[in-house]
């Protein structure tokens, strides 16, 4: 690859930004599944689903947190780069 096709450093950063967006997305519509209604309706989880959800939502936190921490992090780095062309 040419050194003109790579990209700068701050389209690096933001194309990351895009993609930790994506993945904070997904790790929202993983716990709306582990929240919703299920069938047959007025059934009760198991012990071994109800553990299982409670793992998910509360991992689903920490990574949520995790990403934010990286997001800040590149809009620090983002912030002190220079505009390139």
């Amino acid at each position: 690859m040419e050194e003109h096709e790579l990209p700068t450093q701050r389209e690096m950063f933001l194309n990351t930004l895009a993609e930790l967006d994506e993945a904070r997305n997904h790790t929202s519509e993983a716990a709306n599944w582990v929240r919703s209604d299920w069938r047959p309706l007025g059934t009760t989880l198991t012990d071994q689903g109800a553990n299982a959800r409670d793992t998910v939502l509360d991992n689903v936190g920490k990574i949520k947190n995790l990403i934010d921490q990286t997001k800040n992090a590149l809009h620090d780095a983002i912030e002190c780069t220079p505009h390139q062309r």
